[in-house]
């Protein structure tokens, strides 16, 4: 028997490895997708042009002082990273940066490249520096959050990813990111609610469905509520039976069924 079928749903080690940095690639593409839109409507910026326009019209202060060459360099970057062409995408963040050293989402997207190869300090700073040049672009401080994550810097996380949510007001990301963090800091309570806001947003996408009922079967247990962690596991694999989420679940599922199983033997055994 392997050590890994010792291992009850009881011990804070059994809902491991860790989410957050397996995660992150995949974050990312999401984190881009979102809302690096460079159409003359970057939503949730700070400083508006006109505030009595609808928010689709708003566009920050720092974009418009972007030349119209470097912006087209920060749009090619990002359809780059979107389709993974990372090399790709940081030669034209390159190309705007020269041309407007403080083009935020230019910034934002090399950040993004950096932190999916995990060279956190300076996705750390190539995210602080975007917020520096815009101070309320979203999914900056999403991604210093995410970068936070993925150093085990949990507690940190949780200040950017608070600031990210209302320039980011519909997105999933953000509160399932706040979730992960609260739980590796072990606030199941305060996780549970992110994975509900989270919920608003995911709507029938099986995917996010699934790894709200992970989240949430990780929180149920370390408030110690196991048989509401096996309803979630098993709602996860039912959800989304091929995706990520759901194998984790599966095998959590597999190794609680052997757990329950030698505890009904012990139970059962007449000793001579």
């Amino acid at each position: 028997m392997t050590s890994q079928v010792s291992l009850s749903i009881r011990d804070p080690r059994f809902f491991a490895p860790r989410i957050p940095i397996t995660e992150c690639a995949r974050l990312l593409v999401a984190l881009l997708a979102i809302s690096a839109n460079l159409s003359p409507a970057q939503t949730g910026s700070s400083q508006r042009v006109d505030s009595q326009l609808p928010t689709q019209n708003l566009v920050s202060i720092n974009q418009l002082r972007t030349p119209g060459k470097a912006l087209k360099a920060t749009e090619n970057a990002r359809k780059d990273f979107v389709e993974g062409r990372f090399d790709a995408a940081l030669h034209e963040t390159k190309r705007a940066l020269a041309i407007y050293p403080r083009c935020a989402m230019a910034l934002n997207i090399q950040g993004a490249v950096n932190l999916s190869r995990a060279n956190y300090a300076d996705a750390g700073r190539d995210f602080q520096q975007a917020i520096d040049a815009d101070p309320a672009l979203g999914q900056a401080y999403l991604g210093l959050g995410m970068v936070y994550t993925s150093q085990g810097r949990l507690k940190e996380a949780l200040a950017p990813l608070d600031r990210a949510a209302p320039f980011l007001p519909g997105s999933w990301l953000v509160h399932f990111a706040s979730a992960l963090a609260h739980l590796g800091i072990e606030e199941p309570e305060a996780a549970i609610t992110e994975i509900t806001y989270a919920e608003r947003f995911t709507g029938s996408a099986p995917r996010q469905r699934t790894e709200a009922s992970y989240l949430r079967a990780v929180a149920r247990s370390q408030m110690k509520d196991y048989s509401g962690a096996k309803r979630d596991l098993k709602e996860a694999v039912a959800l989304d039976p091929n995706g990520l989420y759901a194998a984790l679940a599966a095998k959590k599922l597999q190794l609680i069924s052997i757990e329950d199983g030698q505890q009904i033997a012990d139970s059962t055994h007449t000793p001579f």
